[in-house]
């Protein structure tokens, strides 16, 4: 075959499995499968971890947790449900029991989550540092329980519908909204007695969806 007719052929396609085919691979005894199961998601768990933890040893630890438990369940997962949804309830299991069974709320999230607007649609005399808004969203989150947090980080960070959300947490739609607007809720009057410069920034309690 000539150089110039090897060029004009088209390569050839490449396949990359999706998650539900890892899985079944997984299931069947490949290890090189669940290998890259993991690498495909530990960026996510990790995230979401840290998102809720706030601190990255322990969220290293938490995902390590989350994919060990993953392992052992991988033949209860339903295909009928979609992998990240299944992940995520792994997840949200395994944080929520880290952040119920610490001795000290000192410990829980410090995320900057969208506690106040952006520099850039905020016009105010008041400049905002991350790690100032970290130690202001951490003292205020103190307020909120597991559930309430888990709801606000995936659906207020992580732009998680709140179908998706009911899903993942097997409740309600309607209890997801109600974990999100308690939350808001706690927060903002926490805000407001802790730091009442900063409560006007907080934007308004009515979109909720």
């Amino acid at each position: 075959m000539s150089v110039e007719l090897r060029l004009m052929m088209s390569p050839p396609e490449t396949h990359a499995p999706d998650d539900q085919e890892l899985v079944e691979r997984s299931r069947s005894g490949d290890p090189s499968a669940f290998e890259d199961l993991v690498r495909r998601k530990t960026s996510r768990v990790f995230g979401h971890c840290y998102r809720l933890i706030g601190n990255a040893e322990d969220a290293k630890d938490l995902a390590q947790l989350v994919f060990i438990k993953l392992w052992e369940n991988l033949e209860k997962y339903d295909a009928s449900y979609a992998f990240d949804t299944w992940l995520y309830r792994i997840v949200t299991n395994v944080t929520i029991d880290f952040v119920r069974t610490r001795q000290s709320r000192e410990s829980a999230v410090r995320s900057p989550l969208r506690l106040v607007k952006s520099a850039e649609e905020a016009v105010q005399p008041v400049t905002f540092q991350k790690k100032e808004i970290e130690r202001i969203f951490h003292e205020v989150s103190a307020v909120l329980s597991p559930k309430q947090r888990e709801v606000f980080v995936m659906r207020e960070i992580e732009d998680i519908p709140s179908p998706e959300i009911s899903k993942i947490l097997g409740c309600r739609e309607s209890t997801v909204r109600n974990h999100l607007f308690n939350a808001r809720k706690l927060m903002k009057e926490e805000l407001r007695r802790r730091y009442p410069e900063y409560a006007r920034l907080w934007r308004g309690t009515d979109d909720l969806q």
